[in-house]
């Protein structure tokens, strides 16, 4: 590891990192250092519960349902869920001049069977972490979670067609780790771009040293206990480039977070708010090379889907808002 990203030891001093305010502890007796050892011993039954229909929802193939009537009868087991999903349809992204949508298999048909199912789940999602996030991260987080799932879903159409599906299911919660870990101790989320700012670090790669191991432990103890398939439990938890197969669905969801994370991307996404991602911000020709490794396209190829992406706001804006506002 390197020294300049270990904020639970102390640097050799030819190695010394640049100062810290003292408003960014980087001490192991810090608050990182008790959320850590918290995380060690933590009680499954501690975290979030989801809905029943969630774990229905996310080991369902919208293929495999015979109607959007049987869709609808499992839905209207939450009637908030139904009424985002209608509120979905009417919005900038999906409505239609001159037209309201005013039941739930309207709104489905209209926002499409597939969508509509992965909506819901994120829906669901937000219902059982939102509590306890600030509104401030729950728009950020959300926000970004749908540039991965919409960046994921695109990769997939690309080099891996059957996975689509997984893709963007899997990037709607590939934070889901991190979003546990601030419910379970409020303010994390602020210490780790405290200490980004700081220190000129990317937020992610203070993320990674500081939660790492522990946001992979939380991802995969949480998603299990919602009875997701092993697939996606596994894809959302891995971020070890050199544990990643080439075009699978984990390399998939890497490389779509940095596409994510591009400043073609940040400035769409966040044009109206200041983006806590703004030191991550690489053009698109400059992302990891391992991350881009991992997948079968070339440059111009990825730099198409990132500008595709940044031009899909309005529908990940309305997807978001529908996920940030549930509780």
């Amino acid at each position: 590891m390197d020294d300049s990203l270990d904020f639970t030891a102390t640097a050799a001093p030819a190695k010394a990192a640049p100062p810290v305010p003292a408003s960014a502890p980087p001490e192991a007796s810090g608050p990182l250092g008790k959320l850590s050892a918290r995380l060690e011993t933590l009680d499954l039954s501690a975290l979030p519960r989801v809905s029943p229909v969630a774990s229905r929802l996310a080991a369902l193939d919208p293929s495999q349902l015979d109607s959007i009537k049987e869709f609808c009868a499992i839905i209207e087991q939450e009637p908030i869920c139904v009424a985002r999903l209608i509120g979905l349809a009417n919005s900038v992204a999906f409505g239609v001049a001159g037209r309201k949508f005013i039941s739930l298999d309207q709104a489905v048909q209209r926002i499409g069977l597939e969508r509509a199912a992965q909506t819901a789940f994120g829906m669901l999602c937000g219902q059982a972490l939102n509590k306890g996030l600030s509104s401030q991260w729950r728009e950020f987080l959300w926000l970004h979670a749908m540039a991965v799932a919409h960046g994921a879903s695109l990769i997939a159409t690309k080099v891996a067609p059957h996975e689509r599906a997984n893709a963007y299911l899997c990037g709607m919660i590939y934070d889901i780790g991190t979003l546990v870990i601030e419910c379970l101790q409020s303010g994390t989320l602020d210490l780790l771009l405290q200490t980004a700012n700081a220190r000129g670090l990317k937020l992610g790669e203070v993320e990674n040293v500081m939660l790492g191991k522990a946001r992979r432990a939380v991802s995969k103890a949480l998603l299990r206990k919602w009875s997701l398939p092993d697939e996606i439990v596994l894809a959302v938890a891995e971020r070890d480039p050199d544990l990643m197969e080439r075009d699978s669905l984990s390399a998939i969801l890497a490389l779509a977070d940095e596409i994510a994370r591009s400043g073609v991307v940040l400035g769409a996404v966040y044009s109206e708010v200041q983006s806590p991602f703004a030191l991550d911000s690489v053009v698109l020709e400059d992302l990891s090379a391992r991350s881009v490794s991992l997948i079968s396209l070339d440059a111009e190829e990825i730099g198409a889907i990132g500008e595709r992406l940044s031009t899909q706001v309005v529908a990940l804006r309305a997807t978001a808002e529908a996920f940030f506002h549930a509780t």
